[in-house]
């Protein structure tokens, strides 16, 4: 997989995860979307290395704005 491809990926996984989070800050109690919002967590730390959310999506951000991020990459 080529750096845009991983750059498209890490951009389709963070706007699954603003999509989510922005439900689930609406309406925190519905496990429903609880759950969702969790799977979309995981999949975006498994994405990015990261073992919270916020940091995942810092992480992505930094990764799409090409300030670094990057882990291991020469």
């Amino acid at each position: 997989m080529d750096a845009s491809q991983v750059g498209e990926e890490i951009e389709a996984k963070l706007k699954h995860y603003r999509w989510w989070q922005s439900r689930f800050l609406a309406s925190p109690a519905d496990a429903r979307i609880r759950a969702r919002f969790a799977r979309s967590v995981e999949v975006l730390c498994a994405a990015t290395g990261e073992r919270c959310g916020r940091e995942a999506a810092s992480t992505a951000e930094r990764r799409l704005r090409g300030t670094g991020g990057e882990s291991g990459d020469s």
